[in-house]
């Protein structure tokens, strides 16, 4: 998971040939992959979703969800306090799609949303990191593999919009996940000085 985040971070910064393979390199056979920047964008807007801020609202409140689940399980107060701050970001997020909005256009509230801002479900991460969830050092490094998804996501987005509004708006929600980032590497340079 944390190959396609740097895959697809790489993928948004103009590089053609990235290629991450299912089963890493012990799974390669010599084949290669091919695909646009459009390739899987279907996935987030095809998904019952009225439109991209639609989606990007139910992505922010999945990522949300996820994070205050993983703070339920760990017990470093420390880690909590992170999990909690990054909640936090997403509601911050969420607020910012409403007062974004097209004019008369509503945003539906989220009550059961699972899909996070990279395409993975909010319980297909949780059951997946639950064992490596115990430590300050793994919380980051899923934290970073997430936020890069939404970055790749909301970097495509700025680029794929059908008007310059969404195309802005989106600019800014990646330059925001930009900052998320950069938080987080902060962080995790201060824990392992």
């Amino acid at each position: 998971m944390r190959s396609k985040a740097a895959a697809q971070l790489l993928q948004a910064e103009g590089f053609t040939n990235v290629y991450n393979m299912s089963g890493g390199i012990i799974a390669y056979e010599g084949g290669k992959a091919a695909g646009d920047e459009n390739q899987g964008m279907e996935y987030f807007v095809g998904k019952n979703f009225a439109d991209v801020f639609q989606m990007s609202y139910a992505m922010e409140e999945g990522l949300k969800k996820l994070y205050l689940a993983l703070e339920e399980l760990v017990e470093d107060e420390t880690a909590k306090a992170l999990l909690v701050r990054l909640a936090n970001f997403e509601e911050g997020h969420k607020a910012m799609l409403r007062a974004r909005l097209p004019s008369g256009a509503v945003v539906a509230e989220v009550t059961d949303s699972a899909l996070l801002e990279g395409g993975f479900e909010g319980q297909q991460v949780l059951d997946h990191f639950r064992e490596q969830v115990t430590d300050l050092k793994n919380i980051i490094q899923l934290a970073m593999m997430l936020e890069t998804q939404a970055l790749d996501l909301y970097s495509r987005l700025s680029r794929t919009a059908a008007d310059e509004e969404k195309r802005v708006f989106f600019a800014h929600m990646a330059k925001e996940e930009k900052l998320h980032l950069a938080l987080l590497s902060d962080e995790y340079d201060t824990l392992i000085t």
